[in-house]
């Protein structure tokens, strides 16, 4: 099973947007879980729309059972947690999505710091930062590039435009049961390159 966590202690980036069309995208050829460690419940609260998608207890992070699965997606709360480190250490791959914008990119800081403390213990886990819920006519300037550029790790070469889509997409089962080809591909094209790297 290979363990992907959507993690920025910034609120309003996308990351439960993110973990769901993920979720919806790769259970079409695979077995996938989503675990909602939120106190808000975002996840949860879908119920009956996540068919097809295994939804994954908290509990397991302490009993260690774990339902069989192809992939585990890991929503996480808009804040730092002790939690954090812990799943960090159990993931494949971390992705860090931000909005393009000064104060979102600095925010990534605490998250990084953590990611990189968890590869001590887990060398083989990968990570990138994901531009999300980027407006049309924005481009990366460069202050924001040089931020990015100075992290240890990725930023990743698929950017997610913001789209009516994407928030419709919570309740449509993902962007691909949607009209919508450009969403759909700016989610393949993300899945491929996460998965490029487990």
């Amino acid at each position: 099973m290979k363990v992907i966590t959507v993690a920025h202690q910034k609120g309003g980036v996308g990351k439960t947007t993110l973990a769901l069309n993920l979720s919806f995208l790769f259970k079409d050829t695979l077995k996938v879980g989503i675990l909602d460690t939120d106190l808000q419940g975002s996840v949860v609260g879908l119920g009956d729309l996540l068919e097809g998608i295994t939804l994954v207890p908290q509990e397991v992070l302490t009993t260690g059972d774990v339902p069989e699965l192809d992939i585990l997606i890991i929503d996480t709360p808009p804040y730092l947690t002790d939690q954090l480190s812990t799943l960090f250490e159990i993931s494949d791959f971390v992705l860090v999505p931000t909005k393009v914008s000064y104060l979102d990119v600095m925010a990534i800081k605490a998250t990084i710091a953590l990611i990189a403390e968890a590869q001590k213990q887990n060398p083989a886990m990968k990570a990138g930062i994901v531009l999300n819920m980027v407006k049309h006519r924005t481009s990366v300037n460069a202050d924001i590039k040089n931020i990015l550029d100075s992290y240890p790790i990725p930023t990743l070469k698929t950017k997610v435009m913001e789209r009516v889509s994407y928030i419709r997409s919570v309740v449509a089962n993902g962007v691909g049961n949607i009209e919508d080809e450009k969403a759909r591909e700016e989610m393949m094209a993300l899945a491929e390159e996460i998965v490029g790297q487990l």
